[in-house]
């Protein structure tokens, strides 16, 4: 893909209507003419990010002040068709007739610096990954799927630890009920009247406990209901942001009948559910008046039986609300095995999910390796790349750090430590399977802090804590003498001449920097970079705005573009082949310091080299 128009509306550069050409394209001229401001306008108008968001932002800020409230359009060719990209400064996005791929664009300070960022290294190399838009979506629906999943297991978990902390209730229920026995036996024999009696007292006791437990079921399953039912309308509120316009060339009106489509189903569904949810509502109503009708029959049975025998109603009547909260607590087992099954489900789906991730992760890891050899076996020995996985751990600390405030623990102490030790699942896992001896064995914390630590986490959001990711670690790397030096430890001609190689390996993408010579020499250009130049695919393009004469002369430039102003506005003096007369006497009169000057310098270097 290469540039072949760039247009600009008003601003310091208004009226600019540029034509270029494929291969090497040099911007030259006096500062202050404005080749920077139209490498950002390309950069603004192409929705290139920076490398670090300080340039991210420095560079809208440039072209923003530069573009004022005008427009720039470029025009594309991919190979096989042309694309028209526009953005206003008012605009948070551009407006292109096609998709497109993102160059690579660097300013000058993003040269000189964006190696000494974590960030920006990573960006870098990932710019040799190809296509990832599929990985990333796949990435994003496994995160989406294990926060969602965490979230219906918290909610289980809870509801199975209550029902079994309900269930230890049942032996306090027996013992009560072994101790009553001998005082109902004793009533039994009073008379059979009495006997009777309590026989239907027995039987209506056995119905309302059924009917208790059936009303707690339909009571839950409204609750449920309800809650899908708010899902589906929310989800039908969203719909309206994805229906297409009435305009038949409206790009996205034919995904949007699927959308409409699929609006329908979740009406019908709407409608189900609503229905459902009025069954069970009358069902529990139904439910409700008959245990009512059957209070009223015990509370006249006990009445009875009080009048057979002083006393024994209370006796009855303890009896019976122990035999309801025992028939209550047994009916529960069945449900506390149904949760049971129900949690293990949604672990193993989640666990699923994490495996997913996982997979997802490695391959974008292994990805990262296998170009770090390509680019090693170009650029070697001078230049040297490696990668540590997963060696970016300060968002995990800094996000555990989050969930344990308040916990009362040291908690920045714990998250530096554990972050450092184990792996977000393996935390996760950790806390839920209560295993503090994993723990301490990682991390050498004390069993009390780690036993805290697991109790603050179990109320915390799970979800977003096992799937944080810990990006790998890019190593730039510089061989000095005998040894190779990392990035951080170059100097700021260093760190280029180890940045602009790797820059120029992308041999078939669009590429735009701003000065890339500043803070190198011209050793370093003659030998290196422009033999990288010129080893690029010719269908491809370069863009260097530049202040040295040998990247377009030695690089051999397919377009020469001389940048000019009247002190209120940049325009193009020259746009003109390398040959031209005009482009050579712009290289010589800029870069040289004229034809004079030039001359004199290579009578001097002639009479030198002979003596």
């Amino acid at each position: 893909m290469h540039i072949s128009r760039i247009q600009v509306e008003e601003g310091f550069l208004d009226g600019l209507d540029l034509r270029l050409r494929q291969g090497l394209v040099t911007l030259i001229g006096a500062r202050g003419t404005g080749k920077t401001s139209l490498i950002e306008l390309i950069r603004f108008c192409l929705d290139v990010p920076g490398y670090t968001p300080e340039s991210g932002r420095r560079s809208r800020e440039h072209a923003l002040s530069v573009l004022g409230s005008g427009q720039v359009t470029l025009t594309l060719w991919d190979g096989r068709r042309e694309i028209t990209v526009t953005r206003t400064a008012a605009e948070d996005t551009p407006r292109s007739s096609a998709p497109f791929a993102t160059p690579i664009v660097f300013s000058q300070t993003e040269i000189e610096n964006v190696g000494m960022q974590p960030g920006g290294r990573l960006r870098l190399l990932d710019s040799f990954l190809g296509e990832r838009t599929a990985a990333e979506r796949e990435e994003a629906a496994a995160v989406a799927e294990v926060r969602s999943l965490m979230l219906e297991v918290s909610a289980l978990r809870r509801e199975a630890e209550d029902l079994r902390a309900r269930q230890g209730e049942l032996a306090s229920v027996n013992a009560a009920l072994a101790a009553l026995a001998p005082k109902e036996n004793a009533l039994a024999a009073v008379s059979q009247e009495a006997n009777q009696k309590a026989k239907e007292l027995s039987e209506i006791t056995e119905i309302t406990s059924h009917n208790i437990v059936a009303r707690d079921a339909l009571t839950s399953f409204i609750e449920v209901t309800d809650g899908m039912i708010g899902d589906v309308r929310s989800a039908l509120i969203r719909s309206q942001r994805a229906r297409g316009s009435s305009d038949p060339a409206d790009i996205v009106a034919e995904p949007a009948k699927r959308v409409d489509a699929a609006v329908s189903a979740l009406q019908v569904a709407l409608n189900e559910l609503g229905n459902a949810r009025q069954s069970a509502a009358e069902s529990a109503g139904t439910v409700q008046g008959q245990t009512l009708a059957l209070e009223e029959q015990a509370r006249q049975i006990r009445r009875v039986i009080e009048e057979l025998q002083t006393g024994a109603g209370s006796t009855m009547r303890s009896a019976q609300q122990f035999r309801e909260k025992k028939a209550q607590l047994e009916a529960l087992a069945s449900t506390l095995e149904v949760r049971e099954v129900s949690l293990r489900q949604l672990m193993a789906q989640r666990d699923s999910a994490l495996d997913r991730l996982e997979h997802v992760r490695e391959g974008r890891y292994n990805a990262r390796t296998a170009a770090i050899r390509i680019l090693n076996k170009a650029l070697g020995p001078r230049i040297r790349l490696g990668l540590d996985r997963s060696a970016q751990r300060e968002v995990f600390a800094a996000q555990l750090a989050d969930l344990l405030k308040g916990s009362g623990v040291r908690y920045n102490d714990l998250s530096d430590a554990l972050s450092a030790s184990v792996s977000p699942r393996e935390l996760l896992e950790a806390v839920e399977t209560n295993n503090v001896g994993l723990l301490c064995e990682s991390t050498n914390i004390t069993p009390d802090r780690i036993f805290k630590v697991i109790t603050a986490l179990k109320d915390a959001d799970l979800g977003l804590l096992s799937t944080v990711l810990i990006e790998d670690d890019v190593r730039f790397e510089l061989l000095d003498g005998g040894d190779y030096k990392d990035i951080g430890e170059l100097s700021t001609g260093q760190r280029c001449t180890v940045v602009l190689p790797i820059v120029l390996q992308h041999k078939d993408r669009l590429i735009v920097v701003d000065q890339p010579e500043d803070h190198i020499d011209n050793a370093f250009i003659a030998d290196t970079l422009i033999k990288s130049i010129i080893g690029r695919d010719p269908q491809g393009q370069i863009i260097f705005s530049t202040h040295n004469a040998n990247v377009p002369v030695l690089g051999e430039a397919d377009w020469v573009i001389e940048m000019d102003s009247d002190g209120k506005r940049g325009f193009a003096k020259v746009a003109q082949p390398l040959d031209d007369t005009a482009a050579v006497y712009a290289i010589s009169s800029i870069m040289e310091g004229g034809a004079d000057a030039f001359k004199r310098r290579a009578k001097f270097y002639d009479r030198h080299a002979s003596t």
